[in-house]
């Protein structure tokens, strides 16, 4: 069939995403599609191993692969993220992915502009201009995972709660008064709440407004009331050893390091490439 690179010049600019969306685009329209990773190291590791889990490109490598060694499958269509360095030996047409206000890359076929602040008008291109798409700033692309937070605060895990808890796009902090509580954390959809382990009331309304997880601050166990709610909803419970100011201020790069992952990301990279005429673009 037909190959298409996905590639950056840095990392964290969005190509995992972009090529995830364009594997499932296709995929939904029938057509048979591997997804591949090309290069090596551990976040090459990590993105081969997401792409091999996912049901609409079953067949897909878990491992990185050699970009010299990825060649034409007349079965499916191929959709490879590679580093640039790995993209110069493939062929097919690319897509660059790059961060922050500009033109069309280099080479591109097209290139999809990641983390702008707003749209820019821009100059009318050339008929011989290679198309630019533009992606504003997402809470839902840069939210973040229940991993990420424990990762990042060195946190326990103390209700284990249902597998794989979606993305966040809010990180809440517990209200004072009680009677706010549950009114307050209904404003927030997927969303993770922070709250002191002693403060019980709290844990009980931050569970009933159904959140993704909970974070709980001060280092010492909570009542066993918590344990009980959590484990009969299957909302997973973090501890913090810190106190909630700090546990604060240690999330506040949060949004900035996420990684691509889930079903909710996917699927909003996939409508905002669609909106943004990425597929009919490509034309394979």
């Amino acid at each position: 069939m037909a190959t298409v690179v996905v590639t950056s010049s840095n990392p964290g600019e969005g190509k995992t995403g972009v090529a995830a969306a364009i594997a499932q685009h296709f995929a939904y329209l029938g057509r048979p599609v591997r997804l591949i990773r090309a290069g090596s190291g551990s976040a090459a590791e990590r993105d081969a191993a997401w792409f091999g889990s996912l049901d609409f490109v079953p067949g897909s490598h878990s491992v990185p692969v050699e970009a010299a060694t990825i060649g034409d499958d007349a079965d499916a269509l191929l959709v490879v993220e590679a580093d640039a360095a790995d993209a110069e030996a493939l062929g097919g047409p690319k897509v660059v992915v790059a961060r922050g206000n500009g033109g069309a890359a280099p080479g591109a076929a097209v290139t999809v502009r990641t983390g702008l602040r707003c749209a820019t008008a821009g100059e009318q291109a050339g008929a011989d201009s290679a198309p630019v798409i533009e992606l504003v700033e997402d809470r839902t692309l840069a939210g973040f995972s229940f991993e990420e937070v424990r990762d990042l605060l060195h946190a326990q895990t103390i209700v284990e709660g249902d597998p794989d808890p979606p993305t966040c796009d809010y990180l809440v902090i517990a209200p004072i008064a009680s009677d706010a509580g549950q009114p307050y954390f209904r404003r927030f959809h997927t969303k993770a709440v922070v709250v002191r382990y002693d403060r019980t009331d709290m844990h009980l309304a931050a569970m009933q407004a159904d959140p993704s997880f909970l974070v709980l601050t001060g280092g010492r166990q909570p009542s066993g009331y918590l344990f009980d709610a959590a484990g009969a909803k299957g909302i997973p419970v973090l501890l913090s050893a810190n106190d909630t100011e700090n546990t604060v201020m240690a999330l506040e790069s949060l949004h900035e390091h996420t990684h691509f992952r889930g079903e909710r990301k996917l699927n909003r990279m996939a409508a905002l490439l669609e909106e943004g005429g990425l597929y009919t673009t490509l034309a394979i």
